[in-house]
């Protein structure tokens, strides 16, 4: 008789844990928010990847300017190490341009665009120029060509 006043009768005692439809509900939730954070990670490794295009532009502005002031007769601004592409220095840059028009020796302001391909199929494109006005080089964020 002790035994049966301990024991709770079963439709008495309240059941612990979570239903099925709470358990699916926060699933859903997390799945959402993985859908959410996964294109936007993708997005900034993109950017990311597209940025460094910006620095060898930049570099070769610069090695440009460093060029002028030992050799003011310089004009071949394509022989120099991170103007040429085939230095191998990155898998996504694809191109470096020198402004021919603007670039016609060392007293001018000109302009350096870097193309890249990721592999997304994107084509980014970051611009670097020199005023020579002002000895100032001013780049440009990438942008999706």
């Amino acid at each position: 008789m002790k035994d049966q006043k301990l024991r709770k009768p079963r439709k008495d005692r309240k059941e612990a844990g979570f239903t099925l439809v709470e358990l699916m509900i926060v699933i859903a939730i997390i799945a959402i928010l993985a859908a959410v954070a996964i294109s936007q990670y993708s997005a900034y490794k993109n950017k990311a990847k597209a940025k460094d295009l910006v620095g060898f532009a930049r570099a070769c502005a610069m090695e440009i300017v460093t060029q002028c002031e030992a050799d003011s007769s310089f004009n071949n601004a394509t022989q120099l190490e991170s103007c040429n592409l085939n230095n191998g220095t990155s898998k996504y840059l694809s191109n470096i341009t020198i402004d021919a028009s603007s670039f016609s020796g060392c007293n001018a302001t000109f302009t350096i665009t870097a193309s890249g391909d990721l592999p997304n199929g994107d084509t980014y494109q970051a611009q670097c120029t020199y005023d020579v006005n002002n000895q100032d080089i001013s780049c440009t964020a990438p942008r999706k060509q």
